[in-house]
């Protein structure tokens, strides 16, 4: 059976302007990681595009208004964005680059001073009207002026090591490998659902990695220990109220161990199916190297219908899953 790519881009009624959906777009393209912060789409399109016949592009998308990206194969559509267009070109091609709800929180102000807080709670209270997952931990004193809760998250992430990202309306903090332990591996055979490998497998033994653990205190200040072999790949993990630097470096060995596992590295260009976002754990099997199956975290995505009628799923390996 012949398999037609198709796209619809809704971009709803805002304004004066009724719904426009576009179904024939030049090229599609859609970045997701947990380590981005914000996801991003890009849509191309040729300005001879009758819906915006005698209108300044401009005029029609703006800002902030609101964009629903869904691809699929004869007309069996998933939705794989949702946000807001962040900046529009004016040349040719069309351009709209868009952004997740991480949009808004760029636009949301935050002035804050606070001698103690929780992760947790404090998120809630600079993004109302959000659902937070976050852990309830010490982050100690805070104080941010003309900032937003975006920048915040950026400070977060450079004192702390926890990444945020959206998760549709909710904001995400520390919990990229933890918060979908629920869902069910995808199944990928190596052979049949990818169209191009670049993966490399490395054996434990040949892979250097080195760990720098950073326990947080309530009080905000910090320790940390470096173990691991030097010159290796270095791997930031963050601990909360470890107390004394012979625990810290006990639990970072025993974490290092988990890095020390023969695996993958590197991604694979699948066809548009089956589905696969960050945070989700694909089983990888090959009937050529059935040795080398496994279970592994997905670390970021790069999902487009691309100008030469390509539908491809750009999935970049994470860690191993534990089992």
């Amino acid at each position: 059976m012949v398999k037609v790519i198709v796209a619809k881009i809704t971009f709803p009624a805002v304004r004066d302007r009724e719904e426009i959906i576009l179904r024939k777009p030049s090229e599609v393209r859609i970045r997701s990681s947990f380590k981005y912060l914000t996801d991003t789409a890009t849509i191309t399109m040729a300005r001879r595009v009758k819906l915006f016949d005698k209108q300044r592009v401009r005029e029609v998308f703006r800002a902030g208004d609101p964009v629903k990206i869904e691809l699929g194969y004869n007309y069996d559509y998933i939705t794989e964005f949702e946000g807001y267009i962040a900046r529009v070109s004016d040349h040719i091609p069309i351009i709209i680059e868009c952004e997740d709800e991480m949009w808004k929180l760029k636009q949301l102000p935050v002035h804050i001073s606070k001698e103690t807080v929780m992760l947790d709670s404090f998120l809630k209270e600079i993004a109302p009207g959000y659902e937070v997952d976050a852990d309830t931990i010490a982050i100690g004193s805070v104080r941010f002026v003309n900032s937003t809760v975006a920048q915040v998250l950026d400070e977060i992430k450079s004192k702390f090591g926890l990444y945020s990202y959206m998760k549709g309306k909710m904001l995400v903090t520390g919990k990229y490998y933890a918060d979908d332990t629920d869902e069910p591996y995808v199944p990928v055979h190596l052979e049949r659902d990818v169209a191009t490998n670049n993966l490399s497998f490395r054996h434990a033994n040949d892979l250097r990695v080195q760990i720098k653990a950073i326990s947080t205190l309530s009080s905000g200040q910090k320790l940390d220990v470096t173990v691991g072999d030097e010159g290796g790949e270095v791997r930031q993990l963050t601990y909360f109220n470890i107390g004394d630097t012979a625990t810290l470096k006990r639990l970072a060995e025993e974490d290092l161990q988990k890095y020390r596992v023969d695996r993958f590295d590197g991604s694979i260009a699948m066809f548009g199916r089956p589905y696969v976002r960050h945070g989700l754990k694909v089983a990888l099997e090959s009937g050529i190297y059935p040795e080398r199956n496994g279970r592994y975290y997905v670390e970021a995505t790069d999902v487009g219908v691309f100008a030469n009628a390509q539908y491809r799923r750009i999935v970049t390996l994470g860690d191993v899953v534990s089992i």
